[in-house]
C-alpha cells in the first residue's frame, strides 16, 4: 500500500447529518420533538432545525441530548464533526476537480510503477492520492513549497518540466528515509566509519547495495536509492528528517560508479560539514563544475568527496598519473594502491581533463537502483 493513500480506499462518499440519527432516537424512545425540546430547555424550532440538519449540532446541544436520551454526549459529537467534515470535504473536491490536468506535469507512468497511483488516470481520485503522498493540501501549496526550494537552492523560482519530476522523486526518497529504521546521529561514529564505507567502492553491487545503508544506519544517517526519473538531474540529497535523523538520497542517473560514489560521499560532506537546518539537492552541475558555486557548501562537499576517495597523502603519485594515465593498467596499479575502485580513478581523471571522457568506461562499473 502506497504511505498516505491507503485512507482512500475507505473514505466514506456520503455521511448523513446528525439529524436523521436523532430522529432515529427519537422514534425509538417515543419521544416527541415538542418534547425532547421541553426536556433539554431547547426550543422546538431549534431542535426541528437540527433534525433537518440547517443547525449545526453543539457540543452543548450533544451534553443536554445525553441527559435526555442516555445517549452519550460523544457520539453526537462525532456524528456532526463526520458530517461537516463531509461538507468540507465536497466543497474541496468540487474545487479539486478543476485541477486535475495539474497530473499532466508528472512522470505518471513512473509513479503508476512506483506503485503511488493505481493507473495513469487524470482524475480527481489521483489528484487527492498525489497529494496525499506529497503531503499537501493542493496544487498551489505545493508549487509555493517547491518554490522555496528553489529560492534555497539559489535557482530561478519559475517552476520548469523537470520540477515536478524532481519534486517526485526527491519525496520518493523520503518515504523510503522515513522508513529506515537508524540510530541517533552521531558525527563522531559516521566519521570513524569513512574507511569502511570508502572500502565498499571495490565490492559488487549486490554487496554495497546491501551493507551501505546497514553501516551508516548505526550513525544515524538513513541511505536511500531512487532511481534516475525522466527530465531530472539530480544525482543526489541530503535533507535532515529530525535533528537525529539525516536522509542522504541517491539517484543512478550516469549510470556508473564513478558518478554514484562520488555523489555519495558529496552528500556526506553536505552531512559532516555543514548544518542540520539545510538542505542540498545536488545536480551535475553541483557535482563537475570545475569553477566556485555560488553557494561555497558545493565546493566544500566537492572537495570532501574528492580528498576522501582520493587523499592528499596519495597526491604525489596521481599528478604522476595524471601526467601519463595510459595504458589503463597504470589506472589499475593505482586504485588498486589506494583502495578504491579504478573507475573512480578514471572519473577523476577525466574530470580534470587528463583523460578524454570516451576513455577508460571499460573500468567503470553499471550502477543501476530501483
Amino acid at each position: 500500500m502506497t504511505p498516505g493513500t491507503d485512507h482512500l480506499a475507505y473514505a466514506p462518499q456520503s455521511v448523513p447529518h446528525p439529524g436523521e440519527t436523532l430522529q432515529e432516537t427519537l422514534d425509538e424512545l417515543g419521544i416527541p420533538q415538542a418534547d425532547l425540546a421541553r426536556r433539554t430547555g431547547l426550543s422546538t424550532k431549534h431542535i426541528n432545525q437540527v433534525i433537518r440538519g440547517t443547525a449545526a449540532l453543539s457540543p452543548d446541544t450533544a451534553l443536554r441530548l445525553e441527559r435526555a436520551t442516555g445517549v452519550p454526549a460523544g457520539f453526537w459529537n462525532s456524528l456532526e464533526a463526520a458530517y461537516r467534515t463531509q461538507e468540507i470535504r465536497e466543497e474541496e473536491d468540487q474545487k479539486l476537480a478543476q485541477r486535475v490536468d495539474w497530473l499532466s506535469n508528472f512522470p505518471l507512468a513512473e509513479l503508476v510503477r512506483l506503485q503511488v497511483l493505481p493507473s495513469r488516470e487524470k482524475s480527481l481520485d489521483n489528484l487527492l492520492r498525489l497529494l496525499q503522498w506529497f503531503g499537501v493540501t493542493e496544487p498551489d501549496v505545493a508549487e509555493d513549497l517547491w518554490r522555496s526550494y528553489r529560492t534555497a537552492f539559489r535557482r530561478s523560482t519559475v517552476l520548469s518540466a523537470d520540477d515536478y519530476a524532481t519534486a517526485t522523486w526527491l519525496r520518493l526518497a523520503e518515504h523510503r528515509a522515513r522508513d529506515r529504521a537508524t540510530q541517533p546521529y552521531d558525527k563522531a561514529a559516521l566519521t570513524a566509519l569513512l574507511p569502511r564505507l570508502r572500502a565498499l567502492t571495490l565490492e559488487d553491487q549486490r554487496v554495497w547495495a546491501e551493507e551501505l545503508p546497514q553501516m551508516c544506519a548505526t550513525a544515524g544517517v538513513a541511505v536511500v536509492f531512487a532511481p534516475a526519473l525522466p527530465k531530472t538531474r539530480v544525482s543526489g540529497a541530503t535533507r535532515w528528517l529530525t535533528p537525529d535523523k539525516v536522509m542522504v538520497a541517491l539517484s543512478d542517473r550516469f549510470k556508473k560508479d564513478d558518478q554514484f560514489w562520488f555523489s555519495f560521499f558529496h552528500e556526506l560532506g553536505h552531512v559532516l560539514l555543514h548544518g542540520k537546518r539545510l538542505t542540498f539537492m545536488d545536480d551535475s552541475d553541483n557535482l563537475s563544475s570545475a569553477h566556485g558555486h555560488e553557494d561555497p557548501a558545493e565546493d566544500e562537499a566537492n572537495g570532501f568527496a574528492a580528498n576522501t576517495l582520493i587523499p592528499p597523502s596519495h597526491a604525489a603519485d596521481y599528478q604522476q598519473l595524471r601526467a601519463k594515465p595510459m595504458p589503463f593498467t597504470r589506472i589499475e596499479v593505482f586504485a588498486h594502491a589506494i583502495g578504491i575502485a579504478p573507475g573512480i580513478v578514471v572519473g577523476r581523471l577525466q574530470h580534470d581533463g587528463a583523460l578524454q571522457w570516451k576513455h577508460g568506461h571499460d573500468l567503470k562499473r553499471t550502477v543501476t537502483l530501483t
